[in-house]
């Protein structure tokens, strides 16, 4: 009588899985791999263990995506996931050495005026160290991946929003807010002066923000006319992204993020992941878009073996890493 309970509820949930995946895009979410084997049919698509978005061909599964999601639509659970696994890393001594080597990239072993002050590397560089940060948090928790902040939706409040849906949250599954006078030490959230500390090559102490309450310049609008550029124009495409999205950012949260040691502020990864979402967008719209520019650049990254033209193709990165970005 147990065993064919038991056969009985397996089928149950077997089919309620398929009939839920009819209903939502063909999407499965089992709990572990077995389950997954057996919830797998021809062309569907699943999350695997890691909570990868994979697609069901002969039985097995295969091109598996990482999903990044908007932080203001993560539930709870998903960004104390996320925020757990940046402190972890940034904390704990088993991390520690490389959490410090993947922001050292960032402030002490490339050029700034190289990263930021044209566009031989500034896209195609900043996608390769967003999976690097991510290759390091999957290591606490391979389901993690790396938000990404819309400030696009918030541009003209871009700075608070009302509970679950304001970014810089003083709660567990926030970023804190603004710095206090006089030090502009950040005294709520999770990365508090009290509970969390910059490393030394990023000059140490606080967490320090200073908010200029100005209006964003990329609000939906004018998003949707960046995105509209031509190919031809790309170099105008790119300097809207790296010039205007990017610095307005650092520019306006202040404090850490207005320095050189910005790598070390939580949100700057958040940011980042936005911006490549955009340029990913950018380049969907045909295979001239994803290859433009550069193919033309000789130039490695700074203490890689990479060029920019292999992180053109985020379905298709290096180490058969794959990503998408979920609206």
């Amino acid at each position: 009588m147990a065993i064919a309970w038991h056969w009985f509820v397996t089928y149950f949930m077997i089919s309620w899985s398929i009939a839920q995946a009819n209903t939502q895009e063909n999407i499965v979410f089992q709990a572990n791999y077995e389950d997954l084997n057996r919830g797998c049919w021809e062309g569907s698509f699943v999350l695997n263990e890691c909570e990868e978005r994979c697609e069901c061909r002969n039985g097995e599964l295969v091109n598996c995506y990482r999903v990044r999601k908007d932080f203001i639509k993560m539930d709870i659970l998903e960004r104390r996931r996320f925020l757990d696994a940046y402190k972890i890393v940034s904390t704990y001594p088993s991390f520690r050495k490389d959490y410090r080597r993947v922001v050292a990239y960032h402030i002490m072993y490339t050029p700034t005026e190289l990263l930021h002050e044209g566009p031989e590397i500034f896209l195609p560089w900043h996608r390769w160290w967003l999976v690097e940060f991510e290759n390091l948090l999957r290591r606490v928790d391979c389901r993690v991946t790396i938000p990404y902040w819309n400030w696009s939706r918030v541009a003209n409040h871009w700075w608070g929003g009302f509970g679950k849906e304001d970014f810089w949250s003083p709660g567990a599954h926030g970023l804190g807010g603004d710095g206090t006078t006089p030090n502009l030490c950040v005294v709520d959230g999770p990365f508090s002066g009290d509970k969390w500390s910059l490393l030394k090559i990023g000059g140490g102490g606080c967490l320090k923000r200073n908010f200029s309450y100005l209006h964003l310049t990329g609000d939906k609008e004018h998003m949707k006319s960046t995105l509209a550029l031509p190919v031809e124009e790309f170099l105008e495409f790119e300097e809207i992204l790296r010039e205007i999205y990017h610095n307005e950012i650092h520019w306006y949260v202040g404090g850490t993020m207005f320095t050189t040691e910005a790598a070390n502020a939580p949100e700057v990864v958040p940011h980042h992941s936005f911006l490549d979402k955009i340029w990913l967008e950018w380049q969907k719209k045909g295979k001239e878009y994803k290859n433009v520019f550069f193919y033309d650049v000789p130039r490695k990254f700074p203490k890689t073996n990479y060029y920019g033209w292999q992180w053109l193709d985020s379905d298709n990165l290096p180490d058969q890493v794959k990503v998408m970005y979920e609206d």
